[in-house]
């Protein structure tokens, strides 16, 4: 290694970060670099690269819906009025609508609150096809 992080956290938050790593059989140190490495690789994601996870995310919420044919037209249209208007409306929604579903959150979905562009990538896997495989 090369290197030293140093951080402040509480003494509690420690604590119980380093039982449940020792519950877990994982090193702590291990886990914050991995932590580190997964950040930085998703923030220096190209556009396209973001645009093709949303897509893929929107996909996956339609097959956590029940598929294409069980997306609600209303759900879709009022996610795509959000998208015009809102961006921050547009990312709560779905947000909302994940939590609602007892569903993990995707990470790129946070992206979405970038513009137009990345909300619709969303919305185009939320009512289209199969994302084709890398």
């Amino acid at each position: 290694m090369d290197t030293n992080l140093h951080i402040r956290i509480s003494k509690d938050l420690k604590d119980s970060f380093q039982q449940a790593a020792k519950e877990n059989n994982k090193d702590t140190s291990s886990l914050v670099r991995d932590w580190i490495s997964v950040y930085v690789a998703e923030h220096r994601k190209d556009d396209e690269e973001i645009a093709a996870d949303l897509y893929r995310a929107g996909y996956q919420l339609q097959q956590a819906l029940g598929g294409r044919d069980k997306v609600s037209r209303e759900f879709a249209k009022q996610l795509q009025e959000y998208s015009l208007t809102n961006q921050k409306e547009f990312t709560q929604q779905l947000l909302t609508t994940y939590l609602d579903l007892d569903l993990t959150i995707p990470a790129c979905v946070s992206k979405t609150y970038k513009g137009y562009a990345f909300s619709q990538m969303f919305l185009l896997g939320l009512i289209g096809e199969e994302p084709k495989r890398k």
